[in-house]
């Protein structure tokens, strides 16, 4: 394909995969094969929405060199081995979809998906864990590759790796698998339960052992909780009808409960300058059965962190205290706060919660649950931490 136009379409994929919601924040990458020695990638570390074609680098298959000062992704040599593996492939994304991340979060070494997807080749391969990035991982991508008849891998603990001739048939292979994947969990679900029809609070209850619905959480409480932003002289508290602005020293008599939450969170974490508040069927499951949430899949260990705790809801201290090593805290029966520096910082610590909710939940299904090693875990979330801090300040 002519560099231009190469160019072009990992633009506009990369813009489509964020409105998907395949990625959050800058997570995921996507290429083009440029001839049979080199393809286009999107760069590292950068946002999709503000790449020009001056910032896509080309990467010789070979070797992985490139020219210039930009860095192209990290995950640069998974695409390369697509290309080496499949000459017939011109376009590859590796994306962190929701389904096809709990299904990396089983430990299953492949799941069944018949015929009724044709571009997944009837079974879709899960490659073994290495830590982003790796040299180890490009090798156990490899060896899933070869393995696979379909168009499409599955990286345990981290994401998707799909792949086609352009990219309008590689964004079908990522839609479905993410089908696919829905209804292996479910049709396992309905198996295991003997339910006769599926419904998520069911699977909610059935996966996590509990003997009541966690259901959903009751509007009131939505509104209660709602959420906050820190001002130079206190927080204003937003329940999406009403905003109040509450100065540090004013009274709170009167004022929703959480507004003294939040006042304790914003004395205690300084980091903090925005809070949300998430009760999903599945966020709220997960605060109902007092669990901690370790990370199962990559991006909940660099984003949010080693793990996210259950509070009693009335216990504003230990909750604030929580926070100082985690962007997100369930409230028992509640929800969960989701916190960060920027709006953008919630957003994605609410689109990462939840489907680390999903994978929890999800894997518990198959069996013994088993988190990411603590140790690379907490590398994960220091190295991206120290990375996403210099790079904010040179934004800045």
């Amino acid at each position: 394909m002519d560099i231009n136009a190469a160019k072009k379409a990992v633009l506009a994929a990369g813009v489509k995969l964020v409105e998907a919601g395949l990625i959050a924040r800058t997570w995921g990458n996507v290429s083009c094969r440029v001839d049979e020695d080199s393809f286009i990638i999107t760069p590292s570390g950068r946002s999709y929405r503000s790449l020009t074609p001056a910032d896509l680098v080309q990467v010789k298959i070979c070797d992985l060199s490139y020219q210039g000062e930009i860095k192209p992704s990290s995950e640069k040599r998974i695409h390369a081995e697509v290309y080496q593996l499949h000459p017939e492939m011109n376009f590859v994304i590796h994306t962190h979809q929701d389904n096809a991340s709990v299904i990396a979060a089983t430990g299953l070494k492949a799941i069944e998906v018949g015929g009724k997807y044709p571009t997944l080749g009837g079974r879709v391969i899960c490659a073994d864990y290495a830590l982003p990035g790796t040299k180890a991982l490009q090798k156990r991508v490899r060896t899933a590759l070869e393995e696979s008849k379909g168009q499409a891998v599955i990286m345990k603990h981290h994401g998707a790796l799909c792949y086609g001739v352009d990219a309008d048939e590689t964004f079908r292979v990522a839609s479905e698998l993410e089908e696919a994947c829905a209804d292996f969990v479910i049709n396992h679900y309905l198996k295991q339960s003997k339910a006769a029809n599926y419904n998520l609070a069911d699977l909610v209850s059935f996966a996590l052992g509990q003997n009541n619905k966690a259901g959903v959480a009751s509007d009131q409480m939505l509104k209660t909780y709602a959420e906050s932003r820190r001002t130079d002289h206190g927080l204003i508290w937003n329940d999406g009808e009403k905003e109040l602005e509450i100065a540090a020293d004013q009274s709170l008599a009167g004022l929703p409960e959480a507004v003294q939450l939040y006042r304790t969170i914003y004395d205690k974490n300084k980091q903090i300058n925005q809070i949300s508040f998430k009760a999903t069927p599945e966020i709220l499951g997960v605060a109902s059965a007092g669990l901690t949430l370790k990370p199962l899949l990559d991006d909940c260990a660099q984003i949010i962190g080693v793990q996210v705790r259950a509070v009693d809801h009335h216990n504003y201290d230990e909750i604030a205290q929580a926070l100082t090593k985690s962007a997100a805290v369930f409230l028992s029966n509640r929800g969960a706060l989701c916190c960060g520096e920027t709006s953008n910082d919630v957003m994605a610590v609410e689109m990462i919660l939840q489907k680390s909710c999903q994978a929890l939940i999800g894997a518990s299904l198959f069996g013994k649950v088993r988190p990411i090693n603590p140790v690379e875990s907490w590398l994960m979330h220091f190295v991206y931490r120290k990375k996403y801090s210099k790079q904010a300040e040179r934004n800045r």
